[in-house]
């Protein structure tokens, strides 16, 4: 028979802080590895990274007032403002790669869209049952309303990046 005498609290306390560290850890650890996939979804990391500051908080909620603990509260308030950070360098992030989205419309892929694009077109007036004079009036008054309408365009599609 033992005659030690068991601290049930602090037994408690040692084991919820050890959990805290391995979920604050796992979380941090998927973190950093959604980050490293430049197709990562935003609002997932955002997720992550808020519930590793509710982790954070319930940890700093559950350790009392001794010098040791204090220390231990103010690392975990650092730890909230980094995570705070990081919340907004992904923000940021995923608004760059929104603008990072618009159509160039001098880019090499772009000018080969336009060009099958006008191609398609030229063949359906064809099929239409237009002939060669009628085909080259309606193309060229095609090219003509694109010129008109390029900066139009251009300005349209800026304003869906932001």
């Amino acid at each position: 028979m033992s005659t030690e005498v068991l601290d049930v609290p602090q037994a408690q306390s040692e084991a919820n802080e050890e959990k805290g560290q391995r979920a604050r850890g796992a979380t941090l650890g998927l973190i950093c590895i959604k980050l490293e996939n430049p197709n990562y979804q935003a609002f997932e990391l955002m997720r992550l990274v808020t519930l590793e500051i509710a982790t954070v908080v319930q940890e700093m909620r559950q350790l009392g007032f001794t010098v040791e603990e204090v220390y231990i509260i103010h690392f975990l308030a650092l730890m909230i403002k980094a995570l705070r950070e990081l919340r907004h360098s992904i923000m940021d992030t995923e608004s760059l790669r929104k603008r990072a989205n618009v159509i160039n419309l001098d880019g090499e892929a772009e000018q080969h869209l336009t060009g099958t694009l006008v191609k398609w077109f030229r063949e359906a007036l064809e099929e239409a049952g237009l002939d060669g004079a009628e085909c080259n009036n309606v193309m060229r008054h095609y090219r003509d309303l694109l010129n008109l309408r390029e900066e139009q365009l251009r300005r349209e599609l800026e304003a869906f990046g932001g």
